[in-house]
């Protein structure tokens, strides 16, 4: 077991979405940008970390170094291409074996794994290697009968039960937010004493707000009278709330409605839905409001997210809600669901508005107010970005250090904090 001080080798595994994939495409989202965030940080603070993946394009070579200290691994398990969510858990037996085959040719003092399939995946090669395992879920199934406001539905047979045992089973739970944390232990009847709560960051640098001559013209454009814009990123799956944003925006009367922007791109198997959001944009005649924009890279996210005039998150559930944390960031009010974890990364009244339910007509009338009052929409952007320069991925990873380093000594809380060894942000 190394020393209190030793830098560690930490393996995250991430058995259904890359490290390497654009968020917003594929399965990738929020998930993909907290792991490589804070793998970044825990690489530069000198720690040995490697990513597992499931390689789904036989293009990337078997290893990829992304800096020092920081490498990806492609495990050849099931077909060379993109797999529909749910079949994901008849690879998860192969992808197991040959994760340990890697383990025995590198070891590591600690496997973290993302998401249900990568636990049941890593939990017999944990076991085997006499190494801990930390979880962490992202998203935590609801039964398929409860409304979506409850969480994802199940893609596969085993999530349920797979979900309830790693709480159980594992040496540890992490959760990004208090609202997780409580779904753990209610809905998975997990441990308390096994559950910590690490933060998330954000990056402040990347997402800042606009201060170039192209958004001074999009403010003197809305001052005088033009459409501002209004955004909305995430995967195009039911779960995240898009057609609810569509309908809202439709309540409003033609001239009065903003400029739609919708980023992101469907899973595998969510066609069906996509073309569900373009019929919906067509039939309430917002054709020439409405843009798609596909899937973005960070950088042009970042200065598409700073250049609008509010962001909507009106996803039926979230264990917190990355992209809202970003929109404040870039000193952009968001109006959010009021549930789950949205309710800490949004700060009611202070960083921006949370709205209960589902009636489009409540979200219009959200939207509408805000946008007619400018003031008031500067003064939430305001609070937003020095509520964002409160959280960094340098703290974020700190606090995940902490953790490795107490489940490693054996203490299940009682552990002293060690100094910080990763650079802030």
């Amino acid at each position: 077991m190394p020393s209190s001080a030793a830098p560690l080798r930490i393996g995250f595994v991430m058995l259904h979405t890359s490290p390497l994939d654009v968020p917003g495409t594929k399965d990738a989202g929020g998930m993909n940008v907290v792991v490589r965030a804070q793998a970044d940080a825990l690489a530069r603070a000198g720690h040995e970390v490697t990513i597992f993946t499931r390689r789904s394009d036989p293009a990337p070579p078997a290893r990829t170094v992304l800096e020092s200290g920081l490498a990806v691994v492609q495990i050849d398990a099931g077909p060379p291409r993109l797999l529909a969510k749910g079949e994901h858990e008849g690879v998860m037996g192969e992808f197991g074996a040959l994760l340990d085959a890697e383990l025995q040719r590198a070891p590591v003092d600690l496997l973290h794994a993302e998401h249900w399939f990568s636990g049941i995946a890593a939990l017999p090669v944990a076991r085997r290697a006499g190494v801990p395992l930390v979880q962490s879920y992202h998203s935590i199934a609801a039964p398929p009968e409860s409304p979506l406001t409850d969480g994802e539905r199940p893609e596969s047979p085993g999530r349920l039960a797979g979900e309830r045992r790693l709480a159980h089973e594992v040496d540890l739970v992490i959760a990004v937010s208090e609202a997780e944390r409580r779904t753990v232990l209610e809905r998975l009847d997990g441990d308390e004493d096994r559950v910590r709560v690490v933060p998330l960051g954000v990056d402040t640098e990347l997402f800042h707000p606009c201060a170039t001559r192209d958004c001074e013209e999009d403010r003197d454009w809305f001052g005088s009278g033009g459409r501002p814009e209004a955004i909305v990123v995430g995967r195009l799956h039911p779960l995240k709330g898009f057609d609810l944003v569509i309908e809202a925006v439709a309540v409003l009367p033609p001239d009065q409605r903003p400029m739609l922007r919708i980023v992101g791109a469907p899973p595998p198997d969510g066609d069906d839905y996509v073309r569900a959001l373009h019929e919906a944009v067509a039939r309430h005649g917002m054709l020439c409001t409405t843009a798609f924009d596909g899937a973005l890279r960070r950088g042009e996210l970042a200065d598409r997210i700073r250049r609008a005039a509010v962001m909507l998150v009106p996803s039926h559930s979230e264990t917190f809600g990355l992209v809202a944390l970003e929109a404040a960031a870039s000193g952009i009010p968001v109006i959010a669901r009021d549930a789950g974890g949205l309710r800490e990364a949004v700060i009611d009244g202070e960083t921006g508005v949370l709205v209960a339910g589902d009636d489009p007509r409540v979200w219009a009338d959200a939207l509408s107010a805000l946008l007619a009052d400018p003031d008031r929409l500067a003064a939430l952007g305001r609070g937003a970005r020095a509520h964002a320069l409160t959280r960094n991925w340098g703290a974020s990873a700190d606090r995940l250090l902490e953790v490795y380093r107490e489940l490693l000594a054996g203490a299940r809380g009682g552990a002293q904090r060690e100094t910080s060894v990763v650079s802030k942000e």
